[in-house]
């Protein structure tokens, strides 16, 4: 086993044994040999492309297959079992229809004899990325590097598909990518694709904003209690808003109150879910504080993206699962169909059995500074600016996580001079979200945008600033990022900050195992990206455009 795309990797280098995420080596392998027959699918993608085939159900299946490989998304043997035997499956049939190509890549050619887990794993174990790193050091770190993005790009684009929207050209990059990653090519080459998946990046979480804001309506700034009622409940964590409101709809006069978790924050904002009578408030935090929060929420628990963890005893058997979440031996709502809708009734059963939830906190939280509700604000912050009142505007964005060096942001948060504001989407947002913070000229200091894909909320809002300031460049808008990464959504979000030119970002708490020394010079020249040091030093250095 060798995994080291995600900022949890062990001594951040590699997990060589089990994932710090609970993924155990075969598991690691069997991904590891999807990530492999998606290259091969990809290499005759992109002949099809050239010859104008229909490649409508391989497209939605490269990005449903790369979103299961994510960090936290899928634990589920079986289910990878089935995406390798469908990957080698669609790279046959669309080999079959192409004139005979002489020199083909094993990740194009390998067959299975028949379709077996241990086989599947022993293959697994010799594509891993070790395997791959014969050539030079920093090339490779970029190729994985824009592996990991695509991911990332993948599991956006899957969300907006699920809501009735895509676009052909983020699959075409997806299988250019990946075709790239077969062969060896300058640095400059592999740095210039994963700045355009950045910039891919940002255009497909516009799409997905679009996807949302269509289905539930332009979020609007929202108080959001996180106390309990005295009824049973359901908990529903992640960022698939579609569930949540089917959910909602299933459980309307049966007593039951629905609940929040981790990223499914934002639902409270959106005019959709205001009707809903039985969405009860948020409960808890960020993903990784599930394994201690799900116990005390006693209730039935639903996980329908990225961020699902190895269950605990207390909780695994009033746990659910949906989409392409997955883990062995835990119920699975199946996948909803173009006409029909899911069945969340297992769900709902299991809430009528259970206990109010123990109370966690008694707070209020602000959420639902969506594109509108910012570009409301676009006038009175650049007067704010103008007269002083704003010295400096600070992105903390990204998604949480264990370590403890993760405390830095909330630091940064406690600490930022009351003259600075505060932009946040993502999970890292739980790291202070609760802190009380004032306004200025009756503007919150805090201004939460959403999901870590509401990123793009953040770079339009400073795209309108900038137009409205009369500045040339975004660098020169008095805005620094600090990016907390995690896993490959958030290596979408820091690389399409570089895609904009956007100079030093600050990414922590632990700079990526794939970035060597070469890589990181290159940066620094070219961006002058930087890790994080102390919470005093970098605020400093922030406030003077460093």
């Amino acid at each position: 086993m060798f995994c080291y795309h995600c900022q949890e990797a062990k001594k951040n280098k590699a997990c060589d044994t089990a994932g710090i995420c609970g993924k155990k080596a075969p598991l690691s392998s069997l991904q590891d040999l999807l990530v492999y027959t998606l290259k091969g699918l990809a290499f005759y993608a992109v002949k099809a492309q050239e010859s104008q085939l229909d490649l409508t159900r391989c497209n939605q299946f490269s990005v449903r297959a790369l979103y299961a490989t994510v960090t936290n998304v899928n634990f589920d043997s079986a289910e990878f079992v089935g995406l390798i035997t469908e990957s080698v499956q669609r790279r046959n049939a669309l080999a079959k229809q192409l004139p005979a190509i002489e020199s083909v890549p094993e990740e194009a050619s390998w067959q299975y004899d028949t379709i077996d887990e241990k086989e599947f794993i022993k293959k697994g174990e010799s594509v891993s990325v070790p395997s791959l790193a014969n050539d030079e050091e920093a090339y490779h770190g970029l190729r994985e590097s824009l592996v990991y993005a695509v991911k990332g790009l993948a599991s956006i684009t899957h969300h907006a598909l699920m809501l009735g929207e895509e676009e052909t050209k983020f699959y075409a990059f997806i299988h250019q990518a990946l075709h790239f990653s077969l062969n060896e090519h300058s640095l400059e080459e592999a740095l210039a694709l994963n700045l355009e998946c950045g910039k891919l990046g940002l255009e497909a979480m516009t799409l997905l904003n679009h996807a949302n804001t269509n289905r539930f309506g332009e979020p609007i700034p929202t108080h959001v209690h996180t106390d309990v009622w005295d009824k049973a409940g359901i908990l529903i964590s992640g960022s698939n808003l579609q569930d949540l409101q089917a959910v909602l709809e299933q459980t309307v006069d049966t007593g039951i109150d629905v609940y929040t978790h981790g990223e499914a924050l934002i639902a409270h904002a959106y005019p959709a879910f205001k009707r809903f009578f039985n969405l009860a408030g948020h409960y808890g935090g960020a993903w990784q504080d599930q394994k201690n929060q799900f116990a005390k929420f006693n209730g039935a628990l639903l996980v329908t993206s990225n961020s699902l963890q190895q269950a605990k005893k207390t909780y695994i058997e009033k746990l659910f699962t949906t989409g392409m979440v997955g883990w062995d031996a835990i119920p699975h709502i199946a996948n909803q169909t173009s006409n029909s809708e899911k069945n969340f009734t297992p769900l709902i059963e299991q809430a009528k059995q259970n206990t109010a939830p123990t109370l966690l906190t008694n707070n209020i939280i602000t959420t639902g500074y969506g594109l509108q509700s910012l570009l409301a604000l676009t006038d009175d912050i650049t007067n704010a600016i103008e007269t002083k009142k704003i010295a400096r505007i600070i992105v903390i964005a990204g998604c949480d996580g264990r370590h403890k060096e993760r405390r830095y942001y909330t630091e940064l948060a406690e600490k930022l001079p009351k003259d600075c504001l505060i932009l946040t989407c993502g999970e890292t947002k739980y790291r202070f979200n609760t802190l009380e913070f004032s306004d200025i000229n009756g503007i919150p200091r805090l201004l939460d945008a959403g999901q870590s894909s509401d990123f793009y909320v953040i770079t339009q809002f400073l795209h309108a600033l900038q137009k409205s300031l009369k500045i040339e460049s975004l660098n020169a808008l008095p805005v620094s990022f600090n990016i907390a990464w995690y896993e490959q959504q958030t290596i979408i979000m820091f690389l399409s900050l570089l895609a904009l030119g956007i100079k030093n970002v600050r990414l922590g708490p632990t700079l990526p195992p794939f970035f060597n020394e070469e890589i990181l010079a290159m940066l620094d020249e070219k961006f002058s990206l930087k890790g994080i040091g102390t919470v005093e030093d970098d605020i400093e250095a922030m406030l003077k455009g460093k």
